[in-house]
């Protein structure tokens, strides 16, 4: 009796303290596991003058990964282009900085976002849903008279598109570099970078922006170096993730393109995959995939919860959990109208065997990647800017700063398929999570444990030789310190640090580097070229890629079970 009576409170001490949790409430983390928030100081912006230097050091270095550059020297004719969601004073400052570089210059204004449809609304989600059911109701190798949203790419779709534009071969002939969003004959993304990463002239002025690229590269390298010997991964983060996965060698062997059943053409050469031998440094500088990306293989494991409060709409309280099965999403907790659109969009298509994947459905896990640059920002709660449009930091999305060191995005659909999901206007349903707050841990193949983010750390950047490094350029611990760090709540909920305004001549002083530093202006070092070199952007013939298929008999596609 005194045994059952002693259990019995016990229970009642542990439920009140609350060692568990009620199904989908977030992680209450420790008091002393809480990262302490940060963000850095803004500069007041009042005139182009103050942001021609950092738009002059990004069109003349060179590109690399998740780095845009444009590699200007001077004299070439330039199209410039943007949309009415950049800030006027960035997009004059990128013309006046042209000027000075002495290029002809042509600027090209669309406008920018939907006109019908609020993103991430439920009437928003219901005539996606409508749009989507409609093409699936088709022949699914037959490609559509009606257009369709862009559903063989990253994110998710866009009902109605507007302000969209078309630039013939002949036209673009005129430029010698193009900068801007999409363009081309198609609009085929990747000719030239959009401004999301500078749409305010906050962001453009900002450490991050020209953070020295030498240094990236040598943070790069330090974490790929344990990736590329990792043979298990265990993860866990503050609002409750925990899973884990194993690197199979099968997986280096999609990435380079030697897989015998899986080809995918990652359709940006950015991806840097599909070349024997690219593996050796990161794919994607930048934004490293710290799970295998794309073709999904039959051993995949992935198992467990992975929880986050951001995703591709607003932020969400309690958090989304997905729950991991071989690789898969099995089940979602939480996570409102973008979670039911999620497992709508999962359900829809979980009979279609697509190509490059060894089971049928777009349930797969596709990547997990990280950032590695300190000094980049996201949404930030400051008083002078707020309310102004395309100024307040509160319009950062939270994937926006996916590139700051130790940030983590994941994504999950069939987007290895998307060179036949572009063609057919079918869904891949590649959607994402973020995640500032992860601890990631590799068991290497020789039995070694090493962590690489701690809490959301990235933990290189303490690296003696990183440090060393770092010196080159300035204070090594102002170089590497990590400027924004979100806040989170005893409860476990996550919302944006407080920062505000200093004068900019002020902040130019304060930078952890000189801005007139000729090593800004980064190019791609001699030992990168192979990776990186002059490719920037390869496009793959789709007829490549359905001849492979055809012989393996995933082509034409068809739904499990049915004569389609």
């Amino acid at each position: 009796m005194k045994k059952t009576l002693w259990v019995f409170l016990g229970l009642i001490i542990f439920f009140s303290l609350g060692f568990f949790l009620e199904p989908g409430t977030a992680a209450r983390p420790a008091a002393e596991d809480i990262p302490k928030p940060s963000a850095p100081l803004l500069p007041r912006i009042t005139s182009v003058d103050q942001l021609v230097p950092f738009a002059k050091i990004v069109l003349q270095r060179d590109y690399i990964g998740q780095r845009l550059g444009w590699s200007i020297k001077g004299g070439e004719r330039v199209l410039l282009m943007f949309t009415t969601s950049t800030h006027p004073l960035v997009r004059e400052a990128f013309v006046k900085a042209l000027h000075e570089l002495n290029c002809p210059v042509d600027v090209v204004i669309r406008e920018g976002g939907m006109s019908r449809w609020v993103r991430g609304t439920k009437d928003w989600a219901d005539e996606a849903m409508r749009l989507k059911r409609e093409r699936l109701s088709q022949d699914l190798n037959t490609i559509p008279t009606k257009t369709y949203p862009g559903w063989g790419r990253s994110g998710t779709p866009r009902p109605v598109r507007t302000g969209g534009m078309r630039i013939t071969k002949e036209d673009l002939q005129q430029y010698d570099v193009i900068v801007g969003p999409a363009v081309g004959p198609r609009n085929q993304t990747g000719l030239a970078g959009g401004f999301w990463w500078a749409k305010t002239p906050e962001m453009l002025a900002s450490a991050g922006t020209v953070y020295p690229g030498e240094l990236l590269d040598f943070i790069d390298q330090k974490i790929w170096e344990v990736v590329r010997s990792a043979e298990r991964v265990e993860v866990t983060g503050l609002q409750g993730t925990k899973f884990s996965f194993t690197w199979f060698p099968e997986w280096w062997e999609l990435v380079e393109g030697t897989h015998p059943k899986i080809k995918t053409p990652g359709h940006l050469s950015t991806f840097n995959a599909l070349r024997p031998g690219r593996s050796e440094h990161a794919v994607f500088a930048g934004h490293l995939m710290l799970h295998p990306r794309y073709g999904g293989i039959e051993g995949s494991d992935a198992k467990g919860v992975l929880t986050s409060q951001f995703g591709e709409w607003d932020p969400m309280w309690p958090p989304m959990s997905l729950h991991l099965d071989r690789g898969e999403i099995v089940d979602f907790e939480e996570g409102g109208i973008y979670a039911d659109f999620w497992r709508q969009s999962l359900e829809v298509t979980a009979d279609i065997q697509y190509p490059g994947h060894s089971r049928p459905g777009t349930a797969w896990m596709m990547e997990f990647s990280l950032g590695t640059n300190p000094k980049v920002i996201g949404a930030m709660r400051v008083e002078e800017l707020k309310g102004l449009e395309s100024r307040d930091p509160m319009i950062l999305t939270w994937g926006d700063p996916r590139d700051r060191s130790g940030y983590i995005h994941s994504g999950f659909g069939a987007r290895g398929a998307s060179w036949w999901a572009e063609t057919y206007k079918m869904p891949v349903n590649h959607y994402h999570q973020f995640f500032p707050f992860i601890t990631y841990d590799v068991i290497t193949r020789d039995g070694r444990k090493v962590r690489l983010i701690d809490k959301g750390h990235l933990l290189a950047l303490d690296d003696p030789e990183v440090r060393a490094l770092a010196a080159k350029f300035g204070d090594p611990d102002k170089l590497l310190s990590v400027d924004w760090i979100p806040e989170m709540t005893p409860e476990g909920k996550i919302i944006a640090p407080e920062s505000h305004l200093i004068p900019y001549d002020e902040w130019v002083r304060n930078l952890p580097f000189r801005l007139d530093d000729p090593k800004l202006v980064y190019q791609i070092p001699e030992k990168l070229g192979k990776f990186y070199g002059e490719d920037r952007v390869t496009y793959y013939d789709p007829e490549e890629f359905l001849n492979f298929y055809k012989k393996i008999g995933q082509i034409p596609v068809k739904r499990v079970g049915t004569s389609q």
